[in-house]
């Protein structure tokens, strides 16, 4: 592929730099020489420095994994850039390589302010475990790398780094500015959640006049997309499902697609100490009431049988050391084999139920002995096994206490 000239490649540096339109705009005017902007010029001086590592005869640069899983940032010419943050509390900063790689560094948990010290190994750990567990459940995750900087006076700071999931000329729109999260209540109800962003969409399509079909389609693929976004949440245990967590993507012909999942820091247990956290709920946040209200629909028993109840944990961990080369312990593989088969049994309590609402009712709240035997009566006989299922449910419920 030929080199890109020095205008494109410093317009599109100066877009993933985090540079406003309207600076943008100037300094398309200063390259083409309409109007000359010294200041704009200035301001991009960090641009210009990596455009020549760019164009150099022997260049290649693209930001890669070490032997150790890492991506050592020394080994590259790059520069930082807070001007792509906004008002998101996520990251840290920007990393801009000089071949164009853009990567958002957020901190590695390990304040005691922030997570209970108990679980900070496992917060660490979920921002590479967590997102091969939602590819395996056909969600478009976000993945996160180590990286780490050596400074010049031998100091090393640590990152999380996951890659731009935006292309030329998109743009990020964060679910807090679609749906506002009220810091004095803890509960956003979904139902709120997929009928402030269904107005959302339609309002925006009207506004830029894209076809109704594309409309439709748009509605339908986003509120499945939220919806089995938070059946996964419920899945891993998020602690923290607030509104700055998920996005829309304004793309380049101004249609939208739900954003990836990202920020699995407080998750799988790890609690965020003295904050306002919100749960996503509907009349209860238990995952049988979401399994119960959506299972009408065919798409969602489709997506439950072909991937929710397919993914497997160790699939999830042999990716994560492929892709991101992080390992887990056999402690801490136990402790997430526990969680996930904690919510997998409740998930499949309710799919052997046949979605039956007075059924799964009986397994909530009352003994589950004699009565859920007597129960299997009235659904298929393939479900024979739900004595032993039952009997894992309350073995792990007094393992629990």
């Amino acid at each position: 592929m030929p080199k890109l000239t020095q205008k494109e490649y410093i317009v599109k540096a100066a877009k993933l730099y985090g540079l406003e339109k309207v600076e943008i705009d100037a300094l398309r005017k200063h390259l083409d020489g309409k109007q000359v902007n010294d200041f704009i010029a200035r301001r991009c001086g960090v641009l210009y420095r990596l455009y020549e590592i760019y164009k150099s005869k022997d260049y290649n640069e693209h930001i890669k994994l070490d032997e150790d899983g890492l991506i050592n940032l020394n080994n590259y010419s790059f520069e930082k850039s807070k001007k792509r943050l906004g008002n998101s509390k996520i990251g840290e900063f920007w990393i801009l390589s000089s071949n164009l790689d853009a990567y958002l560094a957020t901190k590695v948990p390990n304040m005691h302010s922030q997570i209970d010290s108990k679980f900070i190994g496992i917060s660490r750990k979920n921002n590479f475990l967590l997102p091969q567990l939602a590819k395996q459940m056909g969600l478009d995750a976000t993945v996160y790398y180590k990286g780490k900087y050596t400074n010049e006076d031998g100091t090393i700071s640590t990152h999380h780094l996951t890659k731009n999931f935006l292309y030329d000329e998109e743009t990020l729109i964060q679910g807090n500015s679609i749906v506002k999260d009220n810091p004095n209540k803890k509960r956003i109800h979904l139902d709120d959640l997929l009928q402030e962003t269904d107005k959302y969409i339609i309002k925006y399509y009207k506004k830029y006049e894209l076809p109704k079909e594309e409309l439709e389609r748009t509605r339908i693929e986003i509120r499945q997309g939220l919806i089995k976004q938070t059946i996964f949440n419920k899945i891993v245990f998020n602690e923290n499902e607030a509104n700055l967590k998920w996005g829309l993507i304004k793309q380049a012909d101004n249609r939208l697609r739900l954003a990836p999942l990202y920020s699995y820091d407080y998750c799988a247990g790890a609690e965020p100490i003295g904050k306002t956290y919100h749960r996503t709920v509907r009349s209860r946040e238990d995952i049988e009431t979401f399994m119960l209200e959506y299972g009408k629909e065919v798409w969602f028993r489709r997506w439950i049988d072909q991937y929710v109840l397919k993914a497997s944990l160790n699939d999830a961990i042999i990716g994560m050391q492929e892709e991101t080369g992080v390992t887990l312990s056999e402690e801490e593989k136990e402790y997430y084999q526990f969680l996930i088969d904690k919510m997998r049994a409740k998930i499949l309590s309710v799919c052997e139920l046949n979605y039956n609402k007075e059924l799964v009712k009986q397994v909530q709240q009352e003994n589950l002995g004699d009565k859920i035997l007597r129960a299997r009566d009235t659904i298929s006989d393939k479900f024979v096994g739900i004595r032993n299922f039952v009997g894992r449910l309350k073995s792990e419920d007094s393992d629990a206490r």
